[in-house]
């Protein structure tokens, strides 16, 4: 499951699957005269970085191998099933010792539990991009970043992998004076910010004047 939104997610950047072993995707993009590679790797347990090198040299093809970029220019990508999110704290050195490593492959660890992949149950890399964009599920992320929802799920794939591009929306922005002007008319807050405008003088004296202004008042 997993691996299929990760799969359709470099197809959709242009990349080309070229080989597949019985637990790895060897994947090619040519842009020009720029070459990335990517291997879609299933880690079905957590092994040392040394390795993990070698499990992917040795399945790759040898159109790969012979290529100078292949191990300049790859990204290895690792999904990993946990049961529960939860063990996670117990396999964090062996996750980052593999992440850290810098022989061979630029290595990244997706893990996931089974609730996340019922979140993301009949969902497609297109599907994730709408997600990942929509504020309504944004905002109740930001309320329980921590529960296994299908934000949280959508929005770990493209924190855990940034090379995966999301797409911009362009918008109109409107002038900062007037959101300025707004936002004071709406906190009726004008004679304060007029203050503050024809104010010349340092922070302290500012906050003097503030304060004067505002015994007056009262």
């Amino acid at each position: 499951m997993i691996i299929d939104l990760v799969n359709q997610g470099l197809l959709a950047q242009g990349f080309n699957k070229e080989f597949e072993s019985q637990s790895t995707g060897y994947y090619v993009r040519s842009k020009g005269s720029a070459i990335r590679f990517a291997a879609l790797h299933k880690l079905d347990e957590l092994l040392s970085p040394s390795e993990l090198n070698a499990v992917i040299n040795q399945s790759a093809p040898e159109s790969f191998l012979t290529d100078p970029a292949f191990k300049k220019n790859c990204d290895l990508i690792c999904i990993h099933h946990l049961d529960k999110l939860a063990e996670f704290k117990t396999h964090e050195d062996r996750i980052f010792e593999i992440e850290e490593d810098p022989h061979f492959y630029k290595k990244y660890v997706l893990y996931y539990s089974d609730t996340e992949v019922e979140a993301l149950k009949g969902l497609t890399f297109s599907d994730l991009k709408d997600v990942i964009s929509d504020k309504a599920k944004f905002d109740s992320y930001k309320e329980d970043p921590l529960a296994a929802t299908q934000y949280s799920a959508a929005a770990k794939i493209f924190i855990k992998l940034p090379f995966l591009e999301l797409q911009t929306t362009k918008i109109d922005l409107v002038p900062l004076s007037l959101q300025i002007a707004e936002a004071v008319a709406e906190l009726n807050i004008a004679d304060l910010y007029e203050l503050i405008q024809s104010s010349g003088a340092n922070s302290e004296d500012l906050i003097k004047e503030i304060i004067s202004n505002e015994l007056a008042n009262s």
